[in-house]
């Protein structure tokens, strides 16, 4: 789901905040080489805070790290973005093989946009999935 988040950097920051200096990833504490990286929308140098676009990642939690264009990394005492969600249940339980069943799935976390929501039916644990319109 898209998500705006705040980051506060610590007041004692001396140095002017202009938007377009900084970076933001969110790499995979279980899978360093998944990386997401956040867009920066905008800076508040009075508030000292960086806020940025998330849009999403598989459920997991992740690692936030800053770079300033012109200071490189920016400290972030283990700043943890935890994104999950969770599917409480799924109705009808079977269709025809044909397909054409509509499914209900509930759950938690599910973005608004049904793009953000993908979803695949498989009947052998994931092999051979097929991916639903939602």
């Amino acid at each position: 789901m898209k998500t705006d988040i705040v980051i506060q950097l610590d007041t004692t920051f001396s140095y002017t905040l202009v938007r377009d200096d900084f970076t933001v990833n969110a790499t995979d504490n279980n899978d360093n080489t998944y990386v997401r990286y956040l867009k920066v929308n905008s800076v508040d140098d009075d508030a000292k805070t960086i806020t940025c676009k998330f849009g999403g990642a598989e459920s997991s939690s992740f690692t936030l790290s800053i770079r300033h264009a012109t200071y490189g990394l920016i400290k972030a005492n283990h700043l943890t973005l935890v994104v999950e969600s969770t599917v409480t249940g799924i109705s009808p339980s079977s269709g025809s093989i044909y397909g054409g069943t509509l499914l209900t799935i509930t759950g938690t976390n599910f973005g608004t946009e049904k793009t953000d929501n993908p979803v695949q039916v498989s009947t052998s644990g994931g092999v051979d999935s097929t991916d639903c319109y939602v």
